[in-house]
């Protein structure tokens, strides 16, 4: 299965779990006026107020806010205790705290591996997602990413390798999407390749490379 089919299948099981989950949305009101933001806390930017009053569907939790998904204004973050469920009572003004938890918890997200999701019951955050790999390049002295080895962050180069690795290297290894370009020669000079991906034998620059750039 190719790469875009497994993502359309992972994209398409993702809006049928958001579907499912906004189907069985918890109806909250707001107990009093509260902000909403763009992430879970206060540090997170204010984007808008949550009213005393207004219904909203309350999507997930995480501690002590919840993402609230609202018919007027702009969906966001906004504090639990500003949050009773709907029909439920509590009391206005000075926020009230909800006599409920929200009785699900969701996490989809897409990064560099593809889609990842979480599903948990009750108030607890899902799992946060592996972060991805720093982009950077790792040289190795061995075919097949074996022996000795260092790693360099994307931006770094070097003209002169020094005695040690100078026509030393056998394999590379990229992450993050990082590249590479290697030289057989100092400087940058002589016949040079750029690599896009890991190689695990390097052909006619196994034990010839002795300057490179990554980016």
């Amino acid at each position: 299965m190719s790469n875009n089919r497994k993502l359309f299948g992972a994209i398409l099981a993702a809006t049928t779990l958001l579907t499912t989950l906004a189907a069985t949305a918890a109806p909250g009101v707001a107990t009093g006026n509260v902000n909403v933001r763009t992430g879970p806390g206060t540090g997170y930017a204010k984007v808008g107020v949550l009213p005393a009053g207004e219904y909203v569907d309350v999507k997930q939790c995480q501690g002590s806010w919840c993402f609230v998904d609202r018919a007027s204004g702009t969906d966001g973050w906004v504090s639990k205790n500003y949050l009773a469920p709907a029909g439920g009572g509590g009391g206005g003004g000075g926020g009230g705290g909800s006599s409920e938890d929200i009785p699900f918890n969701f996490g989809v997200t897409v990064g560099p591996g593809g889609p990842s999701f979480s599903f948990g019951i009750g108030d607890a955050p899902p799992p946060p997602p592996a972060p991805p790999a720093p982009a950077q390049a790792c040289f190795f002295k061995g075919n097949n990413f074996t022996g000795a080895q260092f790693c360099v962050a994307a931006g770094t180069d070097d003209p002169h390798l020094p005695g040690g690795w100078n026509d030393s290297i056998s394999s590379i290894r990229l992450q993050g999407g990082a590249k590479v370009t290697v030289c057989k020669n100092n400087w940058y000079a002589g016949a040079c390749t750029t690599y896009s991906n890991d190689k695990p034998l390097l052909g006619t620059y196994n034990n010839k490379i002795s300057s490179y750039q990554v980016f």
